[in-house]
């Protein structure tokens, strides 16, 4: 189960623009899955942690989803790859690695390939001053480089190479380094939707952004179940505590619509529609704080 839950969150991120929300459904409903009438098909893969289930929408739709609100591609909002050389705890270099994946699949989405191809590398690097040991062979970065331009090839590379690396991690009881991992990704996400809601004030993306506060919830679950040992570590939990007070400002409505149960699968999907409240000042502060934090991580 371990490595099942570094290799799912390992994976989200790195097949994602980082638009990473985990959605607490609760102890018992391994069979049961949410789905939103006004929402983009954002089924994903169910895993446990600490005996609760979390859902992870799929990555791609949700880049795809990106893509579809803004046409327009800007170097301006990643973290630049040259960067990589300031970081040198493990903590940034965790954080950071996160941070990269999710630049990495914002490159890939608008079809960057030279700078997709920049981010690959520096993934690589990280993941080798980390330790990550044999998920970037010169065998992988030689398929990599030769199906840049293909992106069904490119995610079962990169899922063969994460499983590389959640052994790895999970072997040497390294799960915390995992989890900020995931927490620089789930930054960078987030702080790419805010720059893009800023520019067009798309409902549909706003909406995604207040859906973070469930992610928000479970990271912050996830993170301070360890003995947090560095400044490092235990300022990002902290800013991250911070940012959840003004996402519990956000109203997340359900209304039940009707229930689907499919035997041979033993699942039952729940269709429900949502409505997401929040307002321009709660949105404000999201973005400054969002932008204090990932400031902190990438400096």
């Amino acid at each position: 189960m371990k490595r099942n839950l570094l290799f799912k969150i390992l994976l989200g991120l790195t097949l994602s623009a980082g638009l990473l929300y985990i959605s607490c459904n609760g102890e018992n409903s391994d069979d049961e899955v949410n789905q939103d009438n006004d929402k983009p098909d954002l089924t994903g893969k169910a895993f446990k942690f600490k005996n609760r289930i979390f859902s992870v929408p799929s990555p791609f739709h949700v880049s795809e989803l990106i893509k579809k609100i803004s046409a327009d591609y800007n170097e301006d909002y990643l973290n630049p790859v040259l960067n990589k050389n300031n970081y040198i705890t493990t903590e940034k270099k965790a954080l950071n690695l996160g941070v990269f994946m999710a630049d990495l699949a914002y490159c890939n989405i608008f079809e960057q390939y030279s700078s997709t191809t920049q981010y690959i590398k520096a993934v690589k690097e990280l993941s080798s001053d980390l330790q990550i040991m044999n998920a970037f062979t010169d065998k992988i970065m030689e398929h990599l480089e030769k199906n840049i331009e293909n992106t069904d090839s490119l995610n079962k590379i990169f899922t063969e190479a994460y499983r590389e690396a959640d052994l790895y991690l999970s072997d040497n009881n390294r799960e915390e380094t995992a989890i900020l991992i995931v927490s620089g990704g789930w930054t960078e996400g987030l702080y790419l939707m805010i720059k893009i809601a800023e520019e067009n004030k798309n409902q549909l993306l706003i909406s995604r952004i207040g859906e973070q506060k469930y992610a928000l919830k479970n990271l912050i679950s996830m993170l301070s179940q360890f003995k947090l040992e560095s400044t490092v570590s235990e300022e990002i939990l902290n800013k991250l505590y911070d940012l959840q007070q003004s996402f519990e400002r956000i109203e997340i409505n359900y209304t039940y619509d009707k229930k689907i149960v499919i035997p041979n699968e033993k699942k039952t999907i729940i269709i429900s529609e949502t409505e997401i409240l929040i307002n321009e000042q709660i949105l404000n502060e999201i973005s400054e704080k969002t932008v204090q934090l990932r400031n902190f991580i990438i400096k």
